[in-house]
């Protein structure tokens, strides 16, 4: 669901905002001392507070013109905190315009108006989304001059880029038709509108993709403002940030066009800019066409007859390929439909398969059983060209799959981006250990093994009862392993918090031979890895360690530990908040592996894709180094092997509440960035999104604002301790709008030449 705060009081706000309006006279029992108490049911209209009745009364007149009853003071509890005085219109709130840290702001017609969409800014805190939505919907300017149709701006013809505002726009164009509806909405609200010209008979891509601060939506038409003939239209463009746009649509040279630009949904207005590109080159990023050697898709663009398991006639149709073969075919997304192609194919070996798709929008690819519903289904979505998808399978018939990224933006006439061209490979599956008898020797090894279980197959028998686990007595796509045992005593073999899936482990006296132990889950253990313990082995003793996963068709990675006793890997030193380590500006490697879960849960506006936990945590202790800002990255080296996540919190260990807190930033690595006061210490948490993660990254700490003294540059970006070419080149790879950025010197929120001039004030050793 979009706009997950606004969507509670938009329905309720709208009516009620109309009829404050037609009955503004009654607003007069506000401030009146005989009115009585607000945050009670006092019986008369109004209350004795005049901002906090006023606020009420903008929602609901009924407290006004009627009586005030205990709606009412729940609605004052709500919009004016506790005591009945309202944030709304106190100065003491801080400015709407930004986030001020307390419920409500300082303007109280703004406030109360934002409130009514958005319940939580006047309830829980005043942040930097109520701060953007009082940008549209406390606008008070002029409304553009190509609000009407009639008033449209001409862009003349061929490519161009336009900046445009909707603040203040009305809503004035025709329901879309209902291939265009998009989340129950089929009106573009707040719309402007321009006219352009074609001069070919190909295609036009209008966009406002990643570039609009608002969600956008777009329409195309033909025609004139009395008869507008519609042509195309897009909500969400495919591949594009913060719901912006991207509208292709087939031209004819010679028609003038008419465009409509505005928003979703209420208060969706604001600024960007509209980019215009004419003909199909301005989609063939990757691939433009088919090439002659090409087997060409059966289906034709907008048919359905390679549709798999999605098949509605329950034919399961899939056009048969053979490896080696390149397929060129087409893809459609429109509407909230998107086109899925199936094909088929027979491998006689186990093998690992490769399904190569080029084309010029995201794509989803899948290798699947050929069964509906299937059994095997290895997926995963791409943005890069060409997506390379693998997965290996036995011997069998199976099918390959692939769709758009999304359900929208790519309608059959989309040129290029409706072309793609599919490559199926296969190289024999080839794991060394797969087999017992094919067993890695590891000798009389102790300590830390790293293992991978990809491409493995499932060699070994059954697990006796006594080993069965959630009713399965099977490990899948194992490997095996050929100890010798270097002493005599008690061993451990350990995936345990250092694995990237689900593992299973069982040892037996050689091929064949007795089994010695199995595990499971330890219950020590997170992300259901795996612990075994021996007892009583001796010396020279050769044990076959058996390493797979509890469920079929899942491999990875992880470390297998060896060792005496009856223990397991060491957690990292500082695997509890009680043992952060201290940590500063600059590059620092972090490891997760073997480390536990121990931080707090985190809050709703933290917890992304239905998770609100950072596993397998491990913690630093920074003190600021400026009066200003820290970012805290691992975008900068991009190279953690895990899916981060982290968390900033004041010292203490028990605060459920981050002063910041992110998932994904770049790729699935995090970016966290929170306000300093020199003198103060800040705890960093660091851990995966999942119960399976950890790894090892590098930790990048880039500090901007007034340094603390004792030492230090604000141009040193790497903190080596000396500011040189550099940083110098740090600041020259920034160039440009940075806002927040370290190498932004002076605090403007652009890199350029006074930034340059600040770093050389600072060049050479730091103080």
């Amino acid at each position: 669901m979009r706009y997950t705060k606004l969507f509670s009081g938009i329905a309720a706000a709208t009516g009620l905002l109309c009829s404050a309006v037609a009955y503004a006279d009654d607003l007069s029992s506000c401030g009146l001392p005989e009115s009585g108490d607000c945050n009670t049911d006092n019986g008369t209209p109004g209350c004795a507070d005049e901002a906090c009745c006023l606020a009420v009364c903008e929602l609901d007149l009924f407290c006004c013109k009627e009586v005030w009853d205990q709606s009412c003071a729940d609605f004052a509890a709500e919009l004016c905190g506790g005591g009945g005085g309202g944030n709304c219109g106190d100065p003491d709130a801080g400015a709407c315009d930004v986030p001020n840290g307390t419920p409500g702001c300082d303007d109280l017609e703004c406030c109360t108006d934002v409130c009514a969409i958005d319940p939580y800014c006047c309830e829980t805190a005043w942040d930097g989304i109520c701060a953007d939505e009082s940008t549209t919907i406390c606008y008070d300017g002029p409304t553009p001059e190509n609000d009407e149709c009639v008033d449209a701006i001409d862009l003349g013809t061929g490519d161009s880029v336009t900046a445009f505002s909707t603040l203040g726009a009305n809503t004035s164009g025709p329901d879309l038709p209902a291939e265009c509806e998009s989340f129950g909405e089929i009106v573009i609200r707040g719309d402007i509108w321009y006219t352009w010209t074609a001069s070919t008979n190909e295609i036009i891509v209008i966009s406002t993709c990643n570039d609009a601060d608002f969600d956008t939506r777009l329409a195309l038409y033909s025609g004139d403002c009395e008869n507008l003939v519609f042509e195309a239209c897009n909500d969400d463009g495919l591949g594009c940030a913060g719901f912006t746009s991207e509208l292709v649509a087939e031209v004819v040279a010679g028609t003038t066009y008419i465009i409509q630009v505005g928003g979703w949904n209420p208060p969706a207005q604001g600024t960007g800019n509209l980019t215009i590109c004419e003909g199909d080159a301005c989609l063939a990023g990757c691939v433009a066409s088919c090439e002659k050697s090409d087997i060409p898709e059966d289906e034709g663009c907008g048919g359905d007859t390679n549709g798999g398991c999605n098949d509605p006639s329950g034919s399961n149709p899939a056009q048969v390929i053979s490896v080696g073969d390149t397929v060129c075919g087409t893809m459609f997304a429109s509407g909230g439909t998107r086109d899925t192609d199936w094909y088929e194919f027979t491998l006689t070996e186990r093998s690992r398969v490769s399904w190569t798709v080029e084309a010029n929008i995201p794509t989803t690819l899948f290798l699947l059983s050929a069964e509906c519903p299937p059994a095997i289904q290895i997926g995963a979505g791409y943005d890069a060209c060409p997506a390379i998808h693998t997965g290996c399978v036995d011997a069998g018939t199976y099918r390959v799959f692939v769709a758009p990224g999304g359900f929208d933006g790519v309608p059959c006439g989309s040129g290029p981006l409706n072309t793609y061209r599919a490559t199926l490979t296969t190289e024999p599956a080839t794991v060394e250990g797969d087999t017992c008898e094919e067993a890695i020797a590891l000798g009389e090894f102790e300590g830390d093994f790293d293992f991978t279980t990809d491409c493995a197959s499932t060699d070994g028998a059954d697990l006796p009862s006594s080993c069965e686990s959630f009713g399965s007595v099977t490990i899948y796509n194992d490997i095996f392993l050929s100890w010798t045992v270097p002493a005599d005593g008690d061993w451990f073999f350990s995936t345990c918090n250092q694995a990237t899936f689900d593992t299973r482990l069982a040892a037996y006296s050689g091929c064949g031979g007795a089994l010695l132990g199995c595990n499971d889950d330890d219950v020590n253990c997170s992300g259901f890895t795996s612990l075994l313990s021996l007892s009583g082995l001796t010396a020279g003793e050769e044990v076959i360690i058996q390493v797979g996963a509890y469920g079929n068709g899942v491999s990875g990675s992880g470390v297998l530990t060896i060792g005496t006793g009856g223990g397991g890997p060491t957690p990292p030193e500082n695997d509890d908040c009680s043992d952060a380590i201290d940590i500063t500006d600059g590059q620092t490697p972090i490891s997760t592996v073997a480390a536990t879960t121990d931080g707090p849960t985190l809050p709703a506006e933290c917890a992304k894709f239905g998770n609100a936990e950072i596993f397998n945590d491990v913690w630093y202790l920074y003190e600021a180094t400026v009066d200003g800002s820290v970012v805290v990255s691992f975008c900068p080296t991009g190279d953690a092997t895990f899916d981060t996540r982290l968390a900033a919190y004041f010292p203490g260990c028990k605060d459920s509440n981050p002063l910041a807190c992110n998932d994904d930033t770049c790729g699935l690595s995090s970016e966290i960035s929170f306000d300093t006061v020199c003198g103060e210490s800040y705890l960093i948490r660091v851990g995966s999104y999942s119960s399976f993660g950890f790894g090892i990254a590098t930790l990048d700490i880039s500090a901007n604002g007034e340094s603390c003294g004792g030492g230090g540059c604000n141009a040193d970006f790497n903190g080596d301790g000396i500011v040189d070419g550099a940083d110098f080149g740090a600041l020259l790879v920034a160039w440009g709008p940075c806002e927040g950025c370290p190498e932004d010197l002076n605090g403007d929120g652009v890199v350029d030449g006074a930034d340059v001039g600040l770093l050389l004030v600072e060049w050479g050793i730091c103080p």
